[in-house]
């Protein structure tokens, strides 16, 4: 065990947070996570943190038994602590299984058990109860982990090139599918609802993008628009919540918010969110069979969509946006991962696997950001990263003139 390496991880977490508590900026606190991952590690035996690591699938498993036994649910709403008998009555269940699944859920954070055989809620059991975070837990168990369980077979096959093709990702692979995720997604309503629950899950936990990016300075101050213009095209927006929540950060700016997915999803999310409420419309659209329908729009907008596609398929995409922009007006504001060129966070790491899988996607750093918009003509006017974990904005246009 190297107690040097130990030392130097822990005043460097105690750093990270002296400077989060005194700034309040969210890198700090991201490097102060991943560092504490470093140190959990030095301070294991490798052996038994291998075990620990490959065995991580049962806490996925079990936070699963546990949501159909409705034990995150009891949990949830005590403020005193719960008996074992009283989380196996729900079911019923047998008392000793149900013993041995809180053994598991305490270990991994999800409950405390203050006195023997009794219970109390934790952060992460009331998360649990969340549909956003639910979701997460069902669709990888339900509809991904057979994928992730194929993949080692899935780039032997492939004789370990780098997937690039949306019709043979390890989805295909695993489910023996001639057709596009996406649309199987659209076949199968109940794997589509818990995907864009999952999606929706994901993304809501991070500060919305207009809460950090200057959006009155960048977009709003230097231009005057009419009520019938389009102000905010949102591509393969989902459910619509990254358009509700702009409205309510600025509900007194004119122009037209635009929801655009495909028509499965647009079916899907009718009475989800009140849209009309905010104002946002809803567009079908496919950005690979489609004409972008709306011009000149001052921002078309990107959350989390080009990463689930290669580089090829991502240019198609710009190059059909690219088209109904007009330049020195219209901005492309993508919002992904901007992967730093070492060291890269573990999540986005999580990510990056996750596209792979679902899409034959990949999570980029600058320079692939850069050649990707080099490619489709594309100017980047700035990186935007203000988190430790490497999410962040790419804001790009079309210039006035060739470059």
């Amino acid at each position: 065990m190297n107690v040097l390496k130990i030392r130097g991880l822990v005043a460097n977490i105690t750093a990270s947070v002296d400077l989060y508590e005194s700034s309040g900026s969210e890198e700090f606190l991201v490097n102060a996570r991943e560092d504490t991952t470093r140190l959990a590690r030095a301070l294991e035996n490798p052996r038994d943190a291998i075990v620990k690591l490959f065995f991580a699938p049962t806490v996925l498993v079990i936070a699963n038994v546990a949501h159909d036994m409705r034990i995150f649910t009891i949990l949830s709403r005590a403020t005193v602590p719960v008996s074992l008998a009283d989380l196996a009555a729900a079911k019923p269940a047998d008392p000793l299984l149900v013993e041995r699944i809180m053994r598991h859920l305490v270990a991994n954070g999800f409950a405390e058990e203050p006195v023997q055989r009794e219970y109390l809620p934790t952060a992460l059991s009331k998360e649990m109860v969340q549909i956003g975070s639910l979701a997460i837990v069902e669709s990888l168990a339900i509809d991904f982990l057979p994928c992730i369980q194929k993949l080692p077979e899935y780039l032997k096959s492939i004789n370990y090139c780098n997937p690039d093709d949306p019709l043979h990702s390890p989805v295909q692979y695993s489910h023996n599918l001639t057709i596009d995720t996406f649309t199987w997604l659209g076949q199968n309503p109940d794997t589509l609802r818990r995907f864009n629950s999952f999606m929706e899950g994901y993304r809501g936990n991070r500060p919305h993008w207009s809460d950090w990016f200057p959006v009155r300075e960048r977009i709003l101050d230097s231009q005057v628009l009419a009520q019938n213009e389009p102000l905010l095209v949102d591509i393969g927006a989902g459910r619509g919540y990254n358009l509700i929540k702009f409205r309510s950060r600025f509900p007194d700016v004119p122009g037209r918010l635009i929801l655009q997915d495909l028509p499965t999803v647009i079916d899907e999310i009718q009475g989800a969110y009140d849209l009309k409420a905010a104002g946002v419309e809803t567009i079908a659209f496919n950005f690979f069979a489609d004409i972008q329908p709306v011009q000149d729009a001052r921002v078309y907008y990107l959350k989390s969509v080009l990463h689930d596609w290669s580089d090829a398929k991502a240019a198609f995409i710009l190059n059909n946006i690219k088209h109904a922009m007009k330049p020195g007006y219209s901005k492309l504001i993508i919002e992904e991962f901007i992967l730093p060129e070492k060291n890269a966070p573990s999540l986005a790491c999580m990510t990056d696997l996750a596209v792979m899988l679902f899409s034959s996607g990949l999570e980029r750093n600058r320079q692939r950001w850069t050649d990707l918009m080099t490619l489709t003509g594309l100017k980047i006017l700035q990186f935007w990263v203000p988190r430790g974990d490497g999410m962040g904005i790419i804001e790009a246009e079309v210039p006035l003139f060739d470059e």
